[in-house]
């Protein structure tokens, strides 16, 4: 059990006191952090704690206060003004994340996420409720909500500054040179024989750094642990376009789609997924022409094999906003990020992804890897195959904007010969009176056994060259006569066996209805 700290030696804050983001001292943790502080003060408006005067800059922020205030009165002021609670609901309420009236949805998603990363300890968030609260979740789609349910709480950790030693009454008005650092700062510090200390400015400001993170609620499919959520941490650059860009993408109405703002929204696939949709929120062209954030680390949480009893950090990635094959992520995001709600056995509403693909494209892209490996998991099994397929029109957008001229090759060179297979499947429906419906099915099976039954690059080629051959009855087609170098070299070289197939399975899947039936004579 970790010794408490005992506090010596009066200490006199400087007013006013400066926090700069150029400080060599100051980590990822501390720059979200001054964003979070930014975020607050320019929530307050005109309306700044009595005696106080806080002011953001792009690179710092100045707080000073009256004399006749004492270090620890203007902390508690402070921290009434930046952290509070809904008496109405119990959940928490952060000023500086600007989430308006009529938001309960997207607070719930905040409430439970901040719940399972930063208070996951009950004693961070006391409560006298003993049963969960009920929430009822419409969408557009439904004439009857979904229920979720939360846990209520009376207050939380950062309203007391809760086993820091800043605002323990024998201080009477001072404050102690270092304080503690909890788990409630910063999810998952934790001391050894003794707490975390830091200098006293410091762990003020880090207890704004879950106003400066966003939180989304985890459903991965890859993931062995069971984790649960994940936090953002924005590298922040500039203190103001920040601040602007949190109000104007957290404020929008719910019907705004263009943003991770509302309940559904903040439930994802996995952790790089949710950090990505987080860095495109802030650069989005109407958010703010300026540039606020350079990159961020995303931080999964959950239960793992050998902790049964709490939740920790099961992943961490740093993630950029400027990969080259980014595109592709954006049209994932934007035509396939929509999740479900589906009912549990006791009749409860679970949040759900509706597709694999934004997670997979954003974990390959964290990891520096090709955009589409592993898509083979994604379809291996028949049902999942099958699913796949309603995701047609999403996955064609997602092709449409690749960059890469080998993926754009093969991938329109598979396509120009499954149009092929497709025209003489209709001309065989109408000759012989078939369903051309069935005779596709079963095209399309067998093509996606004969992909994954490859085990060789040597093998993988021989039958992509059979099948173009085949298409065309031993024709050429126009891609292959434009492309057949690039597409030559690209086959037959061992590195790209994973790619190749995967690409393959890509082509199969996202070959769109509208193409079918123009080359088919509109079956």
């Amino acid at each position: 059990m970790a010794k408490k700290v005992k506090i010596k030696n009066e200490y006199k804050l400087p007013n006013p006191l400066e926090y700069h983001l150029s400080n060599p001292n100051y980590t990822i943790y501390h720059r979200a952090a001054l964003g979070g502080l930014a975020a607050t003060i320019r929530a307050w408006g005109d309306n700044q704690p009595e005696g106080i005067k806080a002011e953001i800059h792009r690179d710092r922020i100045t707080l000073s206060w009256d004399e006749n205030i004492s270090d620890q009165k203007f902390l508690r002021r402070l921290i009434d003004a930046s952290f509070k609670l809904d008496e109405e609901t119990k959940m928490i309420d952060l000023p500086g994340q600007r989430i308006g009236e009529g938001r309960e949805d997207l607070k719930l998603a905040i409430h439970n996420g901040i719940a399972a990363t930063f208070l996951q300890h009950n004693k961070m968030r006391p409560t006298n409720q003993k049963t969960p609260r009920r929430f009822e979740l419409k969408t557009a789609d439904d004439d009857t909500g979904s229920i979720l349910t939360y846990k209520a709480i009376d207050s939380y950790a950062h309203q007391k500054a809760q086993k820091t030693g800043l605002l323990e009454e024998k201080l009477k008005g001072s404050l102690p040179p270092v304080a503690s650092l909890q788990q409630w700062t910063i999810p998952g510090a934790t001391g050894g024989a003794a707490d975390l200390q830091a200098p006293t400015e410091e762990v003020i400001l880090l207890m704004y750094l879950m106003v400066g993170s966003a939180i989304f609620l985890l459903r991965p499919r890859t993931f062995q642990e069971k984790a649960q959520s994940c936090l953002i941490i924005p590298d922040v650059i500039d203190l103001i376009a920040f601040a602007k860009a949190i109000e104007y993408i957290n404020f929008q109405r719910q019907e705004f789609r263009r943003f991770s703002n509302t309940y559904l929204d903040r439930v994802v696939g996995g952790a790089e997924e949710a950090a990505l949709r987080f860095l495109l929120d802030l650069q989005a062209d109407e958010v703010t022409s300026e540039k606020s954030v350079v990159s961020c680390i995303v931080v999964a949480m959950g239960k793992v094999s050998w902790d049964k009893n709490q939740i920790n950090r099961s992943l961490i990635a740093k993630v950029r906003g400027d990969y080259a094959e980014i595109a592709i992520f954006k049209a994932a995001y934007q035509h396939l990020s929509i999740s479900r709600i589906v009912k549990t056995k006791e009749g409860e509403g679970y949040a759900l992804p509706s597709s694999p693909m934004p997670e997979l494209v954003a974990a390959n892209l964290a990891a520096e890897r090709h955009w589409c490996m592993d898509f083979k998991a994604l379809v291996s099994e028949k049902k999942d195959f099958e699913r796949m397929l309603y995701s047609t029109k999403g996955l064609k957008t997602m092709k449409d904007v690749i960059k890469d001229a080998d993926d754009k090759a093969i991938i329109r060179t598979f396509q120009e010969a499954w149009r092929f297979k497709m025209g003489a499947l209709g001309e065989r429906a109408r000759n012989e009176g078939l369903d051309f419906g069935r005779l596709v099915e079963v095209e399309r099976e067998r093509t996606r056994n004969d992909i994954l039954r490859t085990k060789t690059i040597d093998m993988l080629a021989s039958w992509f060259m059979r099948f173009c051959a085949d298409s065309t009855k031993g024709g050429s087609l126009k891609a292959m006569r434009e492309d057949g170098e690039r597409i030559r070299k690209f086959i037959f070289n061992q590195r790209n066996f994973g790619r190749f197939q995967n690409l393959c399975l890509f082509a199969l899947v996202s070959y769109a209805s509208d193409e079918a039936k123009s080359a088919t004579g509109g079956q």
